[in-house]
């Protein structure tokens, strides 16, 4: 046989990547349990005040602007709002007819948490997520959980005046129904269902003629910035993966939390990515346990659902509804250096600006007991362009492999230097090129003394292995008027990055003795992991939030005696239909349930049979495709299952026996929204 056949046979053997099914990061399949185990979301640890009591401002707006003054965007707003009022949420009919009367409001954060001396902050970025419905007098609330390293779903009820806000856990399989990656999800672009699209703004300045007069009120880019900051919340459980099983070792996540300090200490530019810590502690084990832990890869789930425009004319499609299962964002097959530094950059958004300035603040404090430490470099400089009052300096060779480079604009006033800019640093082995900002400037005839800081953080100049600029100092000619012949620059680097490598090795040594678990396998937790990086650094402890919730028990549903075939609505339809609800209809929940199926056969068939070949039906099929695997089945084996036969029989069989007209519950050729509704009584 000749080599050529033998190779084919070879590869045909080989198992396809395309064929392969990754492991879900997240997704309706499992959704764990309603309450969290452990830890609290950010919305009880903003709202819980004392003795398990909630106090949330009240109006929404007071609600806003309260949560505004908790973070710091940078001269920015930082809360970013959109309005919804024909979307497509449990909350989508609640307004009606007066859906611009009373329209959605969603919001989310952007930006730090405040700073202050001692206490810690809350980490609210991409990581709460309210929408207010006022007919209803309800916020939905989707709020991150770090001890759990998960988003929780949780609902308030009566939120109005005068009354006392009802706070519970929703129904989590319900949620992720929708929320497939159990965290928040947005339309895509152009988000013409929110106060985005002109029309609904036109409309909503109708309904709302007292609070909005123009476009101007209305319209804005936030739904673009909470469409990002959407997104970004849904790689926290990327991450949170790669710690807790990437990383099977505290050596390697000591060497990943190495690199996201090196990257948020260098004003998020760049970290060492050629440390042997980097490479063999991180890189190479995460590699391996890849390898172990995923053969077949990874899927993530996306957090954009197709856009929807409320007025178009056009036929929906199934893709426009939530409830459809969507395809992985993004298969990961195997690492690659790309997704491994991927990882450190999302994994830095668990740390605070304010926690990385105290860490720079104290490496500096420790260095000034040693300052004999680090590296010094010479380079000359010459002038490359003089025109008026300004001179450029260039320093060092460009291809030069040692020592900075660097190109200057020199101010001249009165024959005398006013002010230096930094167009150019770049150093030898370091991959960024800089431009700090001049923090402070002594000059006299002969020098120019600089401090450098970072262009946009309040932090000093660092390079990618973590080390700081400590002086820049150019030499200047003896005249100013001449081309400052014999100049050069003299730049300091102190090391004093060693102080957080000596932290990093302790902690792992206490973990491997058992004596912390900042780096063991459980979340990513600031606290713990601060805390711990303080300690070690001879800082002062930080207050946190500290409040606690008695976990909530699980409700028990008791079953109504249902006989037959139609009892199979109990395990394919109670984890959403058994509360009492009217969106989704509860109707196996309380008594009568056999009168509410009645009332809900038309619509139950009509969704059931969405699932049959050949139906163009614009609404997902129920069963929910992506919570189908918690009913012990799956989208290929149902719809050829004998209990979806005789579920769809019994169905009939109530419809028949009860409905006269049948053609007005016929299917696929009345429209779904002329059926009888489902629990109109209620």
């Amino acid at each position: 046989m000749p080599w050529q056949t033998l190779l084919i046979i070879a590869c045909l053997l080989l198992p396809a990547r395309g064929l392969a099914t990754p492991q879900w990061i997240e997704h309706a399949s499992i959704p764990g349990p309603n309450s969290p185990t452990v830890g609290l979301s950010r919305f009880d640890q903003l709202f819980i005040r004392t003795n398990n009591q909630y106090q949330i401002p009240y109006p929404f707006e007071k609600l806003g602007d309260y949560l505004e003054d908790q973070v710091d965007n940078h001269g920015k707003k930082a809360l970013r709002r959109v309005l919804i009022p024909m979307g497509r949420s449990l909350q989508r009919d609640t307004a009606a007819p007066d859906f611009f009367r009373f329209p959605r409001e969603v919001i989310a954060l952007e930006g730090e948490p405040v700073a202050s001396a001692s206490l810690a902050g809350l980490v609210l970025e991409y990581r709460l997520f309210i929408a207010h419905q006022p007919s209803t007098r309800t916020l939905e609330v989707i709020s991150y959980n770090d001890e759990a390293a998960r988003f929780e779903f949780q609902v308030v009820e009566n939120y109005a005046e005068g009354k006392t806000p009802v706070v519970r856990q929703a129904n989590r399989v319900m949620c992720l129904s929708c929320h497939q990656n159990a965290a928040p999800i947005f339309s895509q672009t152009p988000w013409a269902e929110t106060s985005f699209n002109v029309e609904v703004a036109n409309r909503l300045i109708s309904g709302l003629p007292q609070k909005f007069d123009s476009l101007i009120g209305v319209l804005t880019n936030d739904a673009g910035v909470i469409d990002v900051l959407v997104e970004r919340a849904n790689y926290l459980s990327v991450v949170q993966e790669t710690w807790k099983k990437g990383c099977d070792t505290s050596r390697c996540r000591a060497a990943l939390l190495r690199a996201v300090l090196q990257f948020r200490l260098s004003g998020k530019s760049t970290f060492d990515s050629n440390h042997h810590g980097y490479l063999e502690d991180y890189y190479a084990q995460l590699e391996r346990n890849w390898k172990r832990q995923w053969p077949q890869g990874l899927a993530f789930a996306g957090s954009r659902i197709v856009t929807l425009d409320p007025f178009s004319q056009e036929q929906r499609t199934v893709e426009q509804d939530p409830l459809s299962a969507r395809p992985a964002h993004a298969k990961w097959y195997q690492l690659d250096s790309i997704l491994a530094r991927g990882i450190v950059y999302r994994l830095s958004g668990f740390l605070t600006l304010d926690d990385i300035r105290r860490f720079d603040t104290r490496l500096i404090q420790l260095d000034t007991l040693q300052p004999d430490r680090g590296q010094h470099f010479r380079a000359p400089c010459r002038v490359s362009k003089s025109q008026d009052a300004t001179i450029e300096l260039s320093c060092g060779e460009i291809d030069s492999s040692d020592g900075p480079q660097a190109i200057f604009e020199i101010q001249l006033l009165q024959n005398r230097v006013d002010s230096v800019r930094v167009l150019r640093l770049k150093f030898a082995g370091d991959p960024n090129i800089w431009q700090p900002r001049v923090s402070a400037l002594n000059t006299n005839s002969a020098t120019i003394e600089l401090e450098l800081a970072d262009a946009d953080a309040d932090l000093s100049q660092r390079l990618a292995n973590g080390n700081r600029i400590s002086s820049a100092k150019i030499s200047l000619g003896s005249n100013l008027s001449s081309p400052f012949s014999g100049s050069g620059l003299d730049i300091g680097i102190s090391d004093d990055f060693r102080y957080l490598d000596k932290a990093l090795a302790e902690l792992v040594e206490h973990n491997d003795m058992n004596e912390s678990d900042s780096l063991s396998a459980l979340p990513f937790r600031r606290r713990q992991i601060v805390e711990q990086l303080m300690r070690q650094l001879g800082m002062q402890s930080l207050n946190w939030s500290q409040v606690s919730k008695p976990p909530e028990t699980a409700k028990k549903h008791s079953r109504a005696e249902l006989n037959g075939d139609i009892a199979l609505l109990y395990p394919y339809c109670e984890n959403c239909h058994s509360d009492a609800s009217i969106n989704p209809p509860g109707f196996l929940y309380g008594e009568g349930i056999a009168q509410k199926l009645v009332q809900c056969a038309p619509r139950i068939l009509t969704r059931l049979k969405a699932w049959g070949q050949g139906y163009d039906f614009p609404r997902s099929p129920m069963p929910p495709p992506a919570s189908l695997g918690l009913s012990g089945t799956s989208i290929d084996t149902w719809p050829d299952s004998d209990h979806y036969r005789q579920l769809l029989n019994a169905l009939q069989g109530l419809i028949d026996k009860h409905y006269l007209d049948e053609k007005n519950i016929s299917w696929p050729a009345t429209d779904y929204a002329e059926l009888p509704p489902c629990l109109a009584a209620n």
